[in-house]
């Protein structure tokens, strides 16, 4: 069975017997090749049709790959969506992207909200297919909480840490909670009400403004 271009070889095919234990690097290039091939495609066409509507014959034509490598590689389409979900969690520290804290608080975490507001804009069609099926699908349910409390959550902690070391935050501050509110927040406000409830984005930029300033006087050492 073809991977990525057809092959004459017998010996190179896939599950013959003179495969075993012969896999080389440039097969292992080619399937690697294949698979991100797939998952490309993958979460295009979720994004665009949704998980039920979705077809592997389309995923696999988008690809430009044999449908049957959608089995072979990730045991049908609801492991695809769960291979996509995966590393779109790998793919998802935005937050680590942004320049590094400056001096102000209240700016820092008005910016930190307005990146997740704009990053959860761009992502919204796909975040659409995770959530539905996150409520009947447990695997993507655990996927989407590993992401949040792997890469979103981490990253603003550390930004927090920071302003704590430079004085701006209070010292017994539990920061793990804060950041981990925060996360959930941002995306209540980047997704639920950007996206579900079409709420005016200048109303959504007010709101993110006034919890930034509410936050960093709650935060600040007492006096």
């Amino acid at each position: 069975m073809d991977d990525t271009v057809p092959r004459t070889d017998a010996s190179a095919t896939d599950g013959g017997c003179c495969a075993a234990g012969t896999d080389t690097p440039a097969r292992k290039r080619d399937r690697e090749a294949t698979k991100g091939a797939l998952l490309d495609a993958a979460k295009m066409v979720f994004a665009e049709r949704g998980f039920d509507a979705a077809t592997t014959r389309d995923i696999a034509g988008r690809a430009g790959v044999n449908e049957q490598l959608i089995q072979r590689y990730f045991s049908g389409k609801a492991g695809l969506l769960l291979a996509v979900v995966e590393r779109y969690g790998r793919e998802e520290g935005s937050g680590c992207a942004m320049p590094p804290p400056g001096d102000d608080l209240e700016e820092d975490l008005a910016a930190f909200l307005l990146h997740q507001l704009r990053h959860a804009w761009k992502c919204r069609d796909f975040t659409r297919v995770m959530l539905a099926r996150a409520l009947v699908d447990p695997d993507i349910a655990n996927e989407m909480a590993r992401t949040l409390s792997e890469s979103r959550i981490p990253c603003l902690l550390t930004r927090l840490e920071t302003f704590r070391a430079h004085g701006a935050i209070a010292a017994d501050a539990d920061l793990a909670h804060v950041a981990a509110g925060i996360a959930t927040l941002s995306f209540g406000l980047g997704f639920l009400d950007q996206v579900v409830f079409g709420r005016c984005p200048d109303r959504v930029n007010e709101v993110v403004r006034t919890l930034a300033h509410t936050m960093a006087h709650g935060l600040a050492p007492r006096a």
